[in-house]
């Protein structure tokens, strides 16, 4: 297409001003633009605008990620969802933290940890070589403004800022975070049960822990 064409082509679609601020544009090295420079300049100028803004691309990210859990809930049984959300949780704790090495915490660290836990406040109950307790997010943690979770804060940004009507499934891949946090921590295989979460109406994320082997 040569420049009358292509300048007949953008007047056809109300493009006109660009195609005159087009032909402002520098040539290579400083020298005046060919057609051919500052076509290809302004086409890629063209398609660059044409990107869809990040926020858009978050909204529709969400929205898809609305629309799987509705048909989740539908054609999956608890277990099999839970199953699914739990390994998003472990993947995200990899991404946020790097995936574990093949080193197993001592047993004397995993006793130190817990020691810690105790120090903290949290009550170990323990059963053989099993120990629980329970773990909440609200207690100890909040977002880098001071928001905490009974702020509406939730330490996952979907749910934190939507969208409306997530499904509450979506809280277990929390557990499968949580496990992950705890495993790395203690060595041994660790079971997390969700009591409570803001998507299922509570003040809270409040898990159940069951950490086994220490």
């Amino acid at each position: 297409m040569d420049r009358k064409q292509f300048l007949k082509a953008l007047g056809a679609s109300g493009l006109c001003c660009v195609a005159a601020w087009a032909r402002t544009l520098p040539g290579r090295a400083g020298e005046p633009a060919g057609d051919a420079d500052w076509i290809e300049d302004l086409e890629r100028r063209l398609v660059r605008g044409a990107e869809t803004p990040g926020a858009v691309k978050a909204d529709k990210a969400a929205d898809w990620i609305k629309s799987l859990m509705d048909h989740m809930d539908a054609a999956l049984d608890p277990e099999a969802r839970g199953q699914l959300l739990r390994a998003c949780g472990r993947s995200c704790y990899d991404r946020a933290f790097g995936v574990a090495g093949d080193r197993r915490p001592s047993a004397e660290e995993a006793a130190r940890y817990l020691r810690a836990l105790e120090e903290g406040g949290y009550a170990l109950e323990r059963d053989g070589d099993a120990v629980s307790f329970t773990f909440s997010w609200g207690r100890d943690h909040q977002n880098p403004w001071g928001l905490t979770m009974r702020d509406g804060y939730c330490m996952c940004p979907l749910v934190e800022s939507g969208p409306p009507g997530l499904s509450p499934t979506f809280c277990q891949c929390s557990t499968g975070y949580v496990a992950e946090l705890f495993r790395r921590r203690t060595g041994g295989p660790v079971e997390v049960e969700l009591l409570e979460s803001l998507k299922t109406g509570g003040s809270d994320c409040v898990f159940r822990v069951t950490l086994h082997g220490v």
